[in-house]
């Protein structure tokens, strides 16, 4: 089995920077995630405490419709920005998914 530096070496410059940028979107996302998850217990708990009354269903259908086209195009454009003008995307490409996936 090869070791990540093995194939980030043959990818070049591209995959490490790629392997940087995934691991920095991965790091990212869970930083937001513990957010979200604090933001609900906070929720919950005005809730349970009588302060506050939450519409599950309503939340539910914003989150799968408009929300969930916006994220779609935010993360088409976001893949745009970060390939703009590369030579090497085809590298970037490999060492993002190593980044994101170590």
């Amino acid at each position: 089995m090869l070791s990540i530096s093995a194939i980030l070496s043959t990818l070049g410059v591209g995959g490490v920077l790629g392997f940087l940028a995934g691991m920095a979107c991965k790091t990212l996302g869970r930083l937001a995630g513990c957010a979200l998850g604090v933001v609900f217990i906070l929720m919950q708990l005005l809730a349970y405490y009588g302060f506050a009354e939450w519409h599950w269903n309503r939340i539910a259908e914003f989150i799968t419709g408009p929300a969930a086209t916006a994220a779609e195009v935010a993360t088409q454009r976001l893949w745009k920005i970060l390939t703009y003008n590369l030579p090497f995307a085809g590298g970037f490409t490999a060492g993002f998914y190593l980044g994101l996936r170590r």
